[in-house]
């Protein structure tokens, strides 16, 4: 029996169109990636991941252990969002203090799991150390000099996810309240609720397209990118998001050694011929004892408040070692020059306790 051609043309046409529609509808369900290598989605999605989500493509299992609440509304003016966001994420240096949080002798990241579930399979294992750089003989003291923390600040990332075999790269905002690894320079490494490996951000070629899921309080023009200390970190100083007291922690996957620190020390510019000495000297973030009228639900008496992330453009101590109790008020050399410095740089009514780690308004 012969087939009419006409018959098997259609069935050719029919094919094709059904192929193309599943690969459409599998694209969907996944962000911009690309393999490693290739221009990895600078001008495609930006994919939006939620603190406790396992994400697009992940390497491991979650070995997260920590709980983030969602992040607040923050109270930056739209207007302030949109100028924000149309430079690209803000930066802060990975020796930042209070960039991170964590619970105190707790660590955010189970790393003994991590470690395991990635030489169990080799091709995770070897995939894995490809994207950082190593061999996979290395992979486990790579993964134990990391030192697990908690984002306090919606960050963007470059993500490696493992797909059909492959290494898959995306551009990526992580949630604040997110458990990662990060290495001596600070910068984020591991996302522990999936086990990708992270880098810093690509530069982005125009305005991404957002993809994911975004969160109660998600704003572009709050998010931050990590940039490298300028040396190695001996160990970081971070908030303790149980007690709200700063904490310094060693680098690396031990957390039986953290400590309890004072607040950083207060830093003052300098006086110059322009500007007076600041009275009092400013601190690198709002105070943690104010009261807040508004407490948002807090029991009365309740005085703590939520500490902020500190302005990108305010001279900060660098962590590794105890940061001194401030000075006294210094005077002003010159009551009647022309600049305005001290308390007013310092917010009224700090935000309450909430946990997320707004970054403070400018």
């Amino acid at each position: 029996m012969r087939t009419p051609t006409r018959t098997v043309v259609l069935a050719c046409v029919l094919s094709a169109v059904l192929l193309l529609s599943g690969c459409d509808g599998h694209r969907t369900r996944h962000p911009d990636t690309t393999r490693l290598g290739d221009d990895a989605g600078t001008g495609g999605e930006l994919f939006l991941l939620p603190a406790a989500a396992p994400g697009p493509d992940p390497f491991t299992d979650s070995t997260a252990r920590t709980a983030a609440p969602p992040s607040p509304a923050p109270r930056t003016p739209p207007s302030a969002d949109r100028a924000s966001a149309a430079g690209g994420p803000r930066s802060l240096s990975g020796g930042t203090p209070g960039l991170y949080g964590g619970t105190e002798a707790t660590g955010s990241c189970d790393i003994g799991r991590q470690v395991g579930h990635l030489t169990r399979d080799p091709a995770r294992g070897r995939a894995f150390a490809q994207v950082v750089g190593i061999s996979p003989a290395a992979l486990p003291d790579h993964v134990r000099a990391l030192t697990p923390v908690v984002l306090r600040a919606d960050t963007r990332v470059t993500g490696h996810g493992f797909r059909a075999g492959r290494i898959t790269r995306y551009q990526s905002v992580l949630q604040a309240g997110t458990a990662v690894l990060v290495d001596d320079r600070g910068l984020p490494r591991v996302r522990c609720a999936c086990g990708n490996p992270l880098g810093p951000p690509a530069a982005s070629r125009g305005t991404p397209v957002t993809g994911g899921t975004p969160w109660p309080g998600y704003r572009p023009g709050r998010v931050i990118a990590v940039t490298p200390a300028p040396q190695p970190v001996a160990g970081f100083t971070i908030i303790d998001v149980t007690t709200r007291t700063w904490i310094e922690r060693r680098t690396g996957h031990d957390v039986r050694h953290d400590r309890a620190l004072p607040p950083p020390a207060p830093v003052t510019d300098p006086p110059g011929p322009s500007r007076p000495a600041p009275s009092p000297p400013q601190t690198p973030l709002p105070p943690e004892t104010e009261p807040d009228p508004d407490p948002g639900g807090a029991s009365p008496g309740d005085t703590r408040a939520e500490v902020g992330l500190p302005d990108a453009e305010t001279p900060l101590p660098s962590s590794g070692g105890t940061a001194p109790l401030p000075d006294p008020p210094a005077e002003p050399e010159d009551p009647a020059g022309p600049g305005e410095a001290g308390p007013d740089a310092v917010p009224d009514h700090p935000d309450p306790p909430d946990g997320a780690g707004l970054i403070p308004d400018d």
